[in-house]
């Protein structure tokens, strides 16, 4: 009988203990591979910040080259504004110039200072007079000739100037042009240091809300582990109690057995049959079994108030409610519906009613805002085209315009939204989309 409740007790222990040993060590290994991967992505997380500040230098650099190339052009374009006024002051002098010769020209008619120097002389009163207007006659003639060397100078300084203008024009359209692809490398080069980031810190934390997720599951285990073997040393104690009641029946039997010996030496024949009761202790112990209640995940219905899709294709690519807005801008609530599709998707009214907005504007980009009869509102924002107009009656599944990424967007779109005021008291789109 003893022998019968040892093995009893051997069993229970095994069947209890060795299921908490295989989970827990199950759990801990999980855990020992979540910490190798969250220290390996820690290890990639410092080489990523090493390719970061590498990368943030030769943003510096890039920048600190836009700097000089824009300084560069500021100069040339001072140095083009110097030029147009050169140009446009020898423009003058010429004028003037040519005014001055011309008006040489008549007064030498008028004169009749245009004869011949032998008409001069011949016409003198005196070889005086002779003398003077032979000399005043090669005198007007060597400040015309000197006037038109100037003015020929002048005409060649000029055209000087209007090639190297053209030449400063031609370095100002190529220093623009790379500036332009600095300028595009340099916004390439933040994008991708944006994303990095961004992936690096993804990773991280999903890593880490596995290890966590782990870490909880070993707490749990170790309870139910505790609430086990405390079951078990209550069994330890029944067996301990019954095993006691035995002895003291045993050894009570064994008083009554030389009692009965006793008495029945007088005839041998006669035997005394004692029936030993069976006092071993019912040691099962019924292990509660886990019991999780079930939960149902409610799929809000189908509004009933004729809400129909405002895409073709229903691709839902971010949901209401809180979330990082991408752009760093609108903050960390989403209140409306994303739908992904391709630009120029034709966008649909959701329910018929009177368009209140079909504009542009700087966050919404191009949108369309729509009033029904329920005294809801809907949104249709980033559009790339609009079809309708504001004060016009619209149809559910109307055309409003195309899907586009019009406005605060970072990619083609619709962000679709239903409130039940002008621009505020926003709801989950959701349920009335029966989504």
């Amino acid at each position: 009988m003893k022998k019968k409740l040892l093995l009893t007790l051997s069993f229970i222990l095994l069947v209890h203990a060795a299921p908490m040993s295989v989970s827990a060590e199950d759990i801990d290994q999980k855990i020992d591979a979540q910490t190798k991967k969250i220290e390996e992505i820690i290890k990639n997380e410092q080489d990523a910040k090493e390719y970061l500040a590498t990368l943030e230098t030769e943003i510096e650099t890039i920048e600190n080259e836009y700097q000089s190339v824009l300084s560069e052009k500021q100069k040339h374009e001072k140095e083009m504004n110097k030029l147009n006024t050169d140009i446009a002051t020898l423009e003058t002098k010429i004028k003037k110039r040519n005014d001055q010769l011309n008006a040489q020209a008549r007064v030498t008619q008028t004169n009749n200072e245009q004869e011949s120097v032998l008409a001069v002389i011949l016409n003198s009163e005196s070889i005086s007079d002779a003398i003077s207007k032979v000399l005043a006659v090669n005198t007007l003639v060597t400040a015309n000739n000197d006037i038109l060397t100037a003015q020929k100078e002048d005409k060649e300084e000029l055209d000087h100037l209007k090639v190297s203008l053209t030449k400063t024009l031609e370095t100002l359209e190529q220093k623009t042009a790379e500036l332009e692809e600095k300028e595009a490398a340099l916004t390439e080069a933040k994008l991708e240091q944006n994303v990095k980031i961004n992936e690096i810190s993804a990773a991280l934390a999903t890593e880490k809300a596995e290890k966590e997720k782990f870490v909880k599951q070993k707490e749990e285990a170790a309870k139910k582990k505790e609430a086990q073997l405390k079951a078990i040393a209550e069994e330890k104690k029944k067996e301990a109690e019954a095993k006691a009641i035995a002895e003291k029946q045993a050894k009570e039997l064994a008083a009554k057995e030389q009692q009965a010996a006793a008495i029945s030496k007088t005839s041998d024949s006669e035997k005394t049959v004692t029936t030993v009761p069976d006092t071993s202790a019912d040691n099962s112990a019924e292990t509660p079994s886990d019991s999780n209640d079930s939960q149902e995940v409610v799929t809000p219905p189908t509004s009933s108030g004729g809400w129909a899709s405002p895409v073709a294709s229903m691709i839902v690519t971010s949901g209401f409610g809180g979330r990082e807005d991408p752009t760093g801008i609108s903050g960390s609530f989403h209140d409306g519906i994303d739908f992904g599709g391709a630009s120029g998707t034709p966008i649909m009214a959701s329910r018929g009613g009177e368009v209140v907005t079909a504009n542009y504007g700087g966050m919404a980009g191009n949108h369309v805002v729509i009033k029904h009869d329920n005294g809801y509102y809907s949104y249709y924002l980033h559009m790339s085209s609009l079809s309708v107009s504001a004060g016009q009656s619209v149809s559910a599944g109307q055309t409003l315009g195309g899907m586009g990424t019009t406005g605060n967007s970072t990619g083609v779109h619709l962000h679709f939204s239903i409130s039940t005021g002008l621009w505020s008291g926003f709801v989950n789109p959701a349920p009335f989309l029966g989504l």
